[in-house]
């Protein structure tokens, strides 16, 4: 296969309401249909969408069992019954435990909070806890963002004699727990319109439907802030309720009246500026998810609920170190995985990445995990070994369900859980090894090669005369970016880089200028820095921005935010040698020299943009096989299919020279026939002529019955004569090259090949590519003058003693087919033009 560095899939969704949307709201068609790509597809979807409202929160009560528990909490209330709240040690968790309590407390509560630690108690409600709190005299338990699989804890509660609500989000199994309440809008029989609230969402709701109960007010500036930290923290969609919930949130977070997040945002450095979901997620949930992943997650809790300004900037501080602490044993521990893949080389075919090692802290290798599986693009589990126990985090790539692989592994495990993006495991540490083998063997059995390579969705293709700042200031409409609501991201094709530099510290980031049809650009690549090795002043690329303004010294000026770069032809150039070789091993061949008449149905496609057409014909038909003779038609195609995307590319196949691997859709880029089976395809297109007229008729003499498409025109016959041209040596050129190898005075010598071509440049003023080079060898090595060979890019050479007698070079087999080949263009192109005329009543014109 071609092996690309990301596909690219461009949306393509239903964009008749675009004009209609552009109208209603005053944006560019730009905007309308980004919005569309977000399933916003009517004027009144992007009413809602655009124009967000706490009023537009659903009623509380349509959640299952809300009203049974408002109820409950409402008597305890009343009777002044000891409440405590259950939470997670993660940020979800920890917010869902403060707003909960912030509220009781407020509203005239009896209540305390439990957090299980992560290291002796680990996740979910659990038995000890239990009897902490009704040693403590608990009366009623309220779970946040846990719950929904402890079936026997809840029964456990009523041999206590306690009652226990319920509140999560977590998708639900067959059996839920028997308990007082069980609020989540993830139950099977629930019909609550939103289903993926985070914990703190539904903590939210329980709080809302409270208030609506009792005709009171919810103090919204203290609370939404902290919604909104949870469920951004807790990666869930921002689309529904979710988006309202964040939106608002972010908006009060520089106003709240809470001392913790002013605490946080102080500390961070980030008070008083506009905080996104980027500073959430990067600076301040990290913070928080700290203290449940080295300390106790009630250092979270008692920030978020601190009354005391100096206490909270005290604690602010505390998780401040706790986070950097958190990030250092974070880099150790990736520094020493990634010293494990190195000196292993089985993790560079394996498709899964099984990484174990001694005394690495489990609280932290599940954000190793991550990087790791976004750097390779491979599922990754790391397991931190403690004896002989080991205890695992795994994440995944889109392509792979981790937790149905870990299903069918699951004999090695002492238990596991998680989804489809991450799990977790405990196993013991002798079957490691067996593990690994067993996940990586359904790992080749699910994913193909395509499937490990990532994909980013785009949703336009701009020139950059289209950008303008009315765009941008359109596209902030569509704040808060995030799950299920990503950053609108474009793509220029084919534009010039000038002006490139790293900036930042270490050289961090990538600063450079792109110039399009005269308009000129500056561009910043966070995080890109490295790539400067790999790109040129001058390089054609194709970019991958959000458009976004720079202010510098007063003056504001359009910048594009670059989330990755495509060097043009980068792919297409891989299979040059490949094809050449091909070229050079088929003119050796004995050919057929007798033509017939083709008696098939033909069907001449007149078409004006034959890479269009060829790519939504493949969408919309298998069993395709499609020819490309000339290599620069094959460049342009590749170049082209990375930007379908994944799926499309796992059904197509692309064979250069001998490969020939058959799948829905079969690509063959080869410049002479080799004689391959055809009679399994159903339709066939030549994407451009042959080189060689034999060829065409040989295929179609072998199609009977099958639809036979022609894509080319008189064009072709133009780009096939500049090809051979630039491929095929001239005799002077010959001559030239081995007289440079006789006078080295070795006999066996390494040629740098980039010094060599500028050599014969500035002495004899030729210019030679590395194809033709290489066929200048294959003469040569023919006419047994030389041997040669290739590595990497060092050429070695080896005279051989020289004959006696004169060397006929034009009758040297080869030299003489590729000459035939290049005399005959013109006679080809007159039979073709021919044939299609006397033909013309026969065929089909479409």
């Amino acid at each position: 296969m071609i092996r690309y560095d990301k596909f690219i899939k461009l949306y393509n969704e239903d964009y008749s309401n675009i004009n209609e949307i552009s109208s209603a709201f005053g944006i560019s068609s730009i905007t309308a249909k980004v919005l569309i790509n977000r399933g916003i597809k009517t004027v009144e979807e992007c009413k809602n969408f655009i124009n967000v409202s706490l009023e537009n929160l659903y009623n509380p009560f349509l959640l299952k069992d809300m009203d049974v528990a408002v109820e409950r909490i409402i008597n305890a209330i009343q009777k002044n019954e000891q409440i405590w709240i259950y939470g997670d040690y993660d940020v979800d968790g920890i917010t869902s435990t403060t707003i909960l309590k912030l509220y009781l407390q407020k509203i005239g509560c009896n209540v305390n909070y439990y957090i299980p630690d992560r290291m002796t108690e680990g996740y979910g409600v659990n038995k000890d806890a239990i009897d902490y709190i009704v040693n403590k005299g608990g009366q009623l338990i309220i779970t946040v963002d846990c719950g929904i699989t402890a079936i026997d804890e809840v029964k456990y509660c009523k041999e206590k004699g306690i009652e226990i609500i319920i509140t999560d989000h977590h998708l639900c199994k067959e059996e839920i727990p028997n308990a007082l309440a069980v609020i989540n809008p993830n139950r099977k029989d629930s019909d609550y319109p939103f289903k993926k609230l985070a914990g703190v969402g539904v903590a939210f709701k329980l709080i809302q439907a409270i208030s609506n109960k009792l005709n009171i007010e919810i103090p919204i500036r203290e609370i939404l802030p902290i919604v909104a930290i949870g469920t951004v923290a807790d990666v869930v969609s921002l689309t529904g309720e979710n988006r309202i919930l964040v939106k608002e949130g972010l908006a009060l977070i520089n106003q709240t009246e809470n001392v913790g997040v002013k605490a946080l945002l102080e500390v961070t450095g980030l008070k008083d500026k506009e905080i996104t979901v980027g500073h959430v997620g990067f600076v301040i949930g990290p913070r928080i998810n700290a203290a449940g992943r080295l300390g106790s997650a009630k250092t979270g809790v008692e920030l978020l609920t601190s009354k005391s300004k100096e206490k909270a900037l005290s604690l602010a501080v505390e998780l401040d170190r706790i986070n950097r602490e958190r990030q250092e044993i974070e880099m150790q521990i990736l520094k020493e995985a990634e010293e494990i893949i190195k000196n292993d080389s089985r993790y560079e075919k394996e498709k899964v990445l099984v990484i174990a090692k001694e005394n690495w802290h489990h609280g932290v290798i599940g954000i190793v995990a991550s990087r790791i599986c976004e750097k390779y693009f491979k599922p990754c589990i790391l397991i931190a070994i403690e004896g002989n126990q080991g205890r695992g985090s795994a994440r995944s790539i889109p392509t792979f369900d981790i937790y149905e692989g870990l299903s069918r592994v699951s004999e090695f495990f002492n238990k596991f859980g998680g989804h489809k993006q991450a799990a977790g495991l405990s196993i013991n540490t002798e079957k490691i090894e067996d593990f690994r083998k067993g996940i990586n063997e359904i790992a080749e059995e699910l994913l193909m090669e395509e499937d490990m390579i990532d994909e980013i969705k785009v949703d336009d293709v701009l020139k950059i005369k289209d950008i303008d700042y009315k765009i941008i200031d359109e596209l902030k409409l569509l704040k808060p970016y995030g799950i299920g609501n990503p950053s609108p991201l474009f793509i220029s094709k084919d534009v010039k880089l000038i002006n490139i530099k790293a900036v930042g510290s270490e050289g961090k980031h990538l600063k450079f200028s792109i110039e399009d049809e005269g308009n000129v650009v500056d561009c910043i690549g966070f995080n890109l820095g490295y790539k400067v090795q790999y790109i040129k002043e001058g390089d054609r690329v194709d970019i991958v921005f959000l458009p976004d303004v720079n202010i510098y010294m007063n003056e504001t000026k359009i910048q594009l935010n670059i989330k990755d770069i495509f060097i043009r032809n980068k792919i297409s150039n891989d299979i040059e040698e490949k094809y050449y070789l091909d070229f050079i091993y088929n003119l050796k061949e004995k050919r057929n020299n007798t033509i017939s008449n083709p008696d098939n149905k033909i069907i001449i496609k007149k078409v004006d943009d034959r890479i269009r057409y060829l790519i939504g014909f493949l969408h919309n038909n298998d069993n395709t096989l499609v020819i490309i003779n000339n290599l620069l038609n094959a460049k342009r195609v590749i170049n082209e299919l990375y930007f379908q995307g994944r799926e499309f590319n796992k059904r197509i196949s692309i064979n250069i020279g001998a490969e020939f691997k058959i799948r829905t859709n079969t690509l063959l880029i080869s410049p002479l026939y080799r004689g391959y089976d055809l009679s399994v395809f159903d339709k066939i297109i030549f994407f451009d002529i042959c080189f060689d007229e034999i060829d065409f008729f040989d295929i179609i003499k072998k199609l009977i019955y099958k639809e036979v498409y022609l894509l080319f025109d008189e064009e072709d016959f133009k780009m096939n004569q500049v090809l051979l041209n630039d491929f095929i040596p001239k005799l002077i050129e010959l001559r030239i090259i081995y007289k440079t190898f006789l006078l080295n005075k070795k006999n066996v010598f390494k040629i740098d090949i980039e010094s060599y071509f500028n050599y014969l440049s500035k002495i004899f003023k030729i210019k030679i590519n590395r194809s033709k080079f290489i066929f200048i060898l294959e003469i040569l090595k023919d006419s047994n003058l030389i041997e040669y060979k290739i590595v990497q890019n060092d050429y070695y050479i080896k005279l051989k003693q020289k004959p006696k007698d004169n060397i006929e070079i034009l009758e040297i087999p080869v030299y003489k087919s590729a000459n035939f080949l290049l005399d005959n263009q013109k006679r080809m192109k007159n039979t073709f033009l021919n044939l299609l005329e006397l033909k013309k009543e026969e065929m089909l014109w479409i």
